[in-house]
């Protein structure tokens, strides 16, 4: 079989003991920070001891289908009633996207890899941010999956106005955009990965 995911077969991923027992895989996990999660009705009860880890090759074995997910975005979830269904994707996350903003939020330690001039912190600064610190974040003013272009990209700073239960920040924009998509004053949220710059009042 045609190996379509871009993380490894032996990549870690997240499934439950019932799984592991035979219970239909019903809902998938694309977690921001690239993990995957294995579960089945979401209606099952699943204790904090159920958890288990396995490798994504193991999954694929198990139930074939779920190889129709491999471009399933970061942050995005796919769920069906049966394994007779087709599945069904989802936005779940809170930051901006394209189709809703006009603009979505670059993932800044990946995109450090391509561009020197980009450094991003180390992440425990980044998964603690203060209130009223700045940050700076790439928006590209762009749909995710378009061809890059020259200037569809602005570095821009944002105030962190409070950080959330599940780790992402809330943030106002503090420049002028060059773009029409957004404004300075605008409220968005955003991921420690998003996170290219710290301003440390020097």
């Amino acid at each position: 079989m045609v190996w379509l995911f871009q993380d490894e077969p032996n990549t870690a991923c997240f499934t439950t003991e019932h799984v592991l027992n035979g219970a239909p895989i019903l809902n998938v996990y694309h977690e921001y920070d690239g993990d995957w999660q294995f579960h089945g009705d979401s209606s099952q009860p699943v204790e904090d001891d159920d958890g288990r880890v396995v490798c994504l090759a193991d999954v694929v074995e198990r139930d074939a289908s779920v190889a129709e997910l491999h471009d399933l975005p970061y942050g995005w979830r796919a769920e069906r009633t049966s394994v007779s269904e087709q599945w069904t994707r989802h936005k779940d996350h809170s930051f901006p996207t394209f189709a809703d903003n006009g603009y979505y939020l670059e993932d800044a330690v990946w995109l450090s890899e391509y561009q020197p001039d980009l450094n991003p912190p180390e992440a425990e600064l980044r998964e603690n941010l203060s209130i009223g610190q700045f940050v700076k974040l790439v928006f590209r003013f762009a749909a995710e999956d378009s061809e890059r272009e020259d200037f569809d990209c602005e570095r821009m700073w944002v105030v962190v106005m409070g950080q959330n239960d599940d780790g992402t920040y809330d943030g106002i924009i503090e420049n002028e955009p060059h773009h029409d998509a957004a404004a300075y004053g605008d409220e968005l949220v955003f991921h420690p990965l998003h996170v290219a710059e710290v301003y440390d009042g020097e």
